[in-house]
């Protein structure tokens, strides 16, 4: 079998599978601990545990089937779109929601908590970084880069406005979270489209986020940040807001 690695610098792939591993999980299963204090209820701890363990497992099953190949394939759809993405999406949307300790964390999340996962977006850097070394279209880096790091650092004025209840507070968290849906449309979009072109041209494309461990970015990303904002839209249209 040939493990099927990125063609980056090997401190790069260490920085990355380091950050993307821990951060984007902690953030999550903090969130949901929070939420759980809030309402007063002692199963946090327990929960953020379980919540840790799916993710890290999730990482440890993309990065074996990334080391073999899998998605380092051009296809349309992509691979790792129908392996992962639309699998983890549905997981969340017809699994996670219907779940009893999920109602629990909705119901007493408060919106800020739930805006300030997004900060994880700043690994948007890594878009820039992978491809100043030729294994990303300029392009696409632009896109998800630029995209990923806009929304992660209008995290914090929103924030910040919700905390102070300031004056349109809420249509700013409104507009931010349409900014960051549409980026991460915006991603998947391009990448389905710069898939196609690499096929047509005999072409890498954006193979080398189907490499173990960028990987980890399409097969996480997507899936999760259009849940988060979905739940987003789903607090800012309650009334206590």
């Amino acid at each position: 079998m040939n493990i099927i690695t990125t063609q980056v610098p090997i401190w790069l792939s260490i920085l990355f599978t380091i950050t993307f591993f821990f951060i984007p999980p902690i953030l999550i299963a903090n969130a949901v601990k929070k939420s759980f204090d809030q309402a007063g209820l002692a199963s946090g701890n327990k929960i953020k545990k379980i919540v840790l363990t799916f993710y890290w497992s999730y990482f440890v099953i993309i990065a074996i089937l990334s080391l073999t190949g899998l998605f380092a394939v051009n296809t349309l759809p992509p691979r790792i779109i129908v392996i992962a993405v639309i699998p983890l999406f549905l997981f969340y949307f017809f699994v996670i929601q219907k779940k009893d300790w999920f109602k629990i964390v909705i119901n007493n999340i408060k919106l800020e908590q739930l805006i300030f996962i997004h900060v994880f977006r700043f690994v948007g850097i890594f878009f820039f970084l992978v491809s100043y070394y030729g294994s990303l279209p300029q392009i696409f880096a632009d896109i998800g880069g630029f995209g990923d790091i806009i929304t992660a650092t209008l995290v914090l004025p929103v924030i910040y406005a919700l905390k102070k209840d300031a004056n349109h507070a809420k249509t700013f968290a409104w507009i931010w979270n349409s900014i960051g849906i549409i980026d991460i449309l915006s991603v998947l979009t391009s990448a389905i489209y710069l898939t196609r072109k690499a096929i047509e041209n005999n072409s890498e494309g954006v193979l080398d986020f189907g490499a173990f461990p960028f990987s980890w970015i399409p097969a996480f990303a997507p899936a999760t940040i259009i849940f988060l904002h979905l739940l987003v839209y789903k607090k800012l249209t309650q009334p206590s807001i």
